[in-house]
Order: structure tokens, then C-alpha cells, then sequence
């Protein structure tokens, strides 16, 4: 279950009744293959295609790791760039989704690398733009106490973290995303939670928001 709020985007994703999509899923996997020929061809119209069908999930994965919409427009052109110019490596047509994830993770860490940079010598004074409604004062701050916590934890374990539990990623998604087994994942996973919940531990306000939302989450059951 997602811990944050997210702000409603523009361009939302089709919505689909409940078993279409898992009668469709042939379909789904010959569309890839044929995007994956197209994009392998340089051809324009796979090219639009993959940036219509998954340029709204790349948005949302690196707003959601970055923690801001900062320079977001640029790192997802440059995400279905980088996309295309490595499709023909592509094997598995399955995979094609957690490989595009993967891909917005890898440039979405070098850009955390490079603020953590700007900051530290003083030449970071952007102004963020937020990734909740601004005008929902309480959203805003937990999420700015929760980038915070996600600042003071080791990168990798961030990204994990932020496909699980902000994203909502299954185990498998996160594990290909990382390129690493799921077994593997689920180690990363638990340390990084252990981490995150020292974090909250000193923090009020993300404790009382995590508070609330189990609080919430079980009288819904």
C-alpha cells in the first residue's frame, strides 16, 4: 500500500474492467513484440507509441524516486531515449515494462547523485516543485518529512523502497526494476525498512501519518 498521497496526474492510464486485462494479456505481450521490432527499426511510429503507452508511468516513477517534478519532463524524454537506443538487447518481450522501470531508476539515481552534489557545494538553490497539491498543507509536509527520511538512506535501498511501498511495485516488478532476484530483493527491502523505521522513530510527523494510515487501513478491513 502506498504511504504518500499522490497528486492526481493529467494524463491518466486508461482504465480497464476487472479480467480484461488478463484476457488481453496475449495481445498485450504481441503489442510489445511489435513495438520492440519498431523501435529495433528506428521507426517513428513505435517510437510515438512507446511514449504514449509509458511515458505516464516513467513520470510518476521518477517523480515518486526524486521526490519532486524538478527537471522530470527532461529525465523522461531522456529515459525513452535511452529505451530505444538499447532495445535491441531486449530478450524477454515479458520484461519490457520492468526494463523501461529500470531504466528511469538508473538515470533518477545519477540525478540524486547530482543535487546531492549542487547541494553540498552550494550551487543547488532550485526551487522544488512539490509532488502533492500544494494547497493540502498536511500532505505537503509529510512529504517533505519523507523525503527527508528518504534522503539519509543509501540509494539503492531508496529506489527499492520507494517502487514498494510509494509506487506500489510487486516483489517480481522490484527485483527486475533492480536487476537482482527477488531473494535479493527481499533482503534489500528488509533493511531498508528497518532503516526507514529508525528514521521515522525520530521524526513526529511521519510517525503520526504512519500511525494514521494503519489506523485507517484497519478499520477497512
Amino acid at each position: 500500500m502506498p504511504i504518500l498521497p499522490m497528486r492526481s496526474q493529467k494524463e491518466a492510464e486508461p482504465s480497464h474492467p476487472v479480467g480484461a486485462q488478463l484476457l488481453s494479456l496475449p495481445q498485450k505481450q504481441a503489442d510489445e513484440s511489435a513495438l520492440i521490432a519498431g523501435l529495433c527499426r528506428r521507426d517513428a511510429a513505435s517510437a510515438q507509441a512507446l511514449y504514449v503507452q509509458y511515458s505516464s508511468l516513467v513520470r510518476r516513477i521518477l517523480i515518486q524516486v526524486l521526490g519532486s517534478e524538478r527537471d522530470v519532463d527532461d529525465l523522461v524524454q531522456d529515459t525513452l531515449i535511452v529505451v530505444i537506443n538499447r532495445a535491441p538487447a531486449l530478450r524477454k518481450v515479458q520484461s519490457f515494462r520492468s526494463f523501461v522501470i529500470g531504466v528511469a531508476i538508473h538515470l533518477a539515481k545519477n540525478e540524486i547523485r547530482r543535487r546531492t552534489v549542487r547541494r553540498f557545494v552550494g550551487l543547488d538553490d532550485a526551487t522544488e516543485v512539490p509532488l502533492v497539491d500544494p494547497h493540502d498543507a498536511a500532505a505537503a509536509e509529510i512529504a517533505r518529512h519523507l523525503y527527508r527520511a528518504l534522503d539519509k538512506m543509501e540509494l539503492s535501498s531508496r529506489t527499492a523502497f520507494v517502487l514498494r511501498f510509494v509506487h506500489g511495485c510487486e516483489l517480481a516488478e522490484v527485483a527486475a526494476a533492480c536487476d537482482c532476484s527477488v531473494a535479493t530483493i527481499k533482503r534489500k527491502l528488509a533493511r531498508a525498512e528497518m532503516r526507514f523505521s529508525k528514521l521515522v522513530e525520530g521524526d513526529e510527523v511521519l510517525r503520526e501519518a504512519l500511525h494514521d494510515s494503519a489506523l485507517r487501513t484497519a478499520g477497512a478491513t
